[in-house]
């Protein structure tokens, strides 16, 4: 049985939404987390003018930072044992669409394809308010037990 069915979504939700406002990058950034799954995170980020850069368009680490956040909560809904610590070994990302507009919120999908015993596959994708894909990501997170 996995942790978020152990506890349920909302007492996952609301604890990985604490876990989340406490980092200072995600409070800085106001990354926020609107949903879980097993297996799934949504998040979204309203955007600001500090994350554009000389190019006028928002900065690619931005982007990197939500879609590492959302794919790593979503492989640790699938957390089966306590005793486990995790962390991102690697992850590619396909910068697909500047994003110009900075009055807007953009989302972030994060996935979990597969959790073994020493590893995850993750992806993720980051879409624009039109619905427009951003970014797409595939990522390994290494799982240590102890």
């Amino acid at each position: 049985m996995s942790l978020i069915q152990k506890v349920g979504e909302e007492v996952f939700l609301h604890r990985a939404r604490e876990i989340t406002a406490s980092q200072p990058l995600f409070s800085w950034l106001g990354a926020s987390i609107v949903s879980v799954s097993e297996g799934y995170c949504e998040m979204q980020l309203p955007l600001r003018e500090e994350f554009v850069n000389d190019r006028n368009t928002v900065q690619g680490t931005v982007l990197f930072a939500l879609l590492e956040a959302a794919t790593f909560v979503a492989s640790r809904t699938l957390v089966r044992g306590k005793a486990e610590m995790d962390f991102h070994q690697e992850m590619k990302i396909n910068f697909i669409k500047a994003v110009r507009k900075v009055n807007q919120t953009i989302k972030a999908n994060g996935r979990a394809l597969h959790r073994g015993r020493s590893t995850a596959v993750v992806e993720g994708e980051v879409y624009d308010e039109a619905g427009d894909l951003v970014a797409k990501a595939l990522g390994t997170i290494a799982i240590l037990r102890y």
